[in-house]
């Protein structure tokens, strides 16, 4: 191998190693590809995100955190505001971005195909702010799905 230092080289997160050891928001799996455990990150984190055919996430934020989510496949609903009021959805080949302290959930919107997107953060720690609180403003979910601890 050459003295590259590993800051310099490229990595690739293959599938079967993405991590879901990282905070989680009820209703959506978070799989995590690069983060702050990547000593080669200094200002990004990635992962892929599932939400069961019918769940939808708790409200939530990312504090400082910028998120560009791109649809991999399915139908997303994204609500977003200091109550949800707001609603927006995405298809496959879409991309979303929610910016930072945002307020927002998301919700599968098919009963019958599971959503995924890949994330891109402006930050290498995981930042998840649940906001249960905020639960009676919340699209309720078509299907109860727990996160698997």
């Amino acid at each position: 191998m050459s003295d590259i230092p590993l800051s310099k080289q490229i990595r690739v997160a293959h599938r079967e190693a993405l991590d879901t050891n990282t905070t989680q928001t009820p209703g959506l799996i978070r799989e995590v590809a690069f983060d702050a455990r990547n000593p080669d990150a200094a200002h990004l984190s990635a992962f892929l995100s599932t939400v069961k055919p019918g769940a939808a996430t708790g409200a939530h934020h990312h504090g400082d955190q910028e998120t560009v989510l791109y649809v991999v496949s399915g139908m997303a609903r994204y609500r977003w505001g200091d109550r949800l009021e707001n609603v927006a959805e995405a298809g496959r080949g879409d991309f979303v971005f929610i910016p930072s302290h945002v307020i927002h959930q998301e919700i599968n919107a098919s009963t019958e195909f599971k959503t995924v997107w890949a994330v891109v953060r402006s930050g290498v720690n995981p930042i998840v702010v649940n906001l249960p609180e905020l639960d009676e403003y919340i699209e309720t979910p078509a299907v109860e799905f727990t996160v698997p601890q």
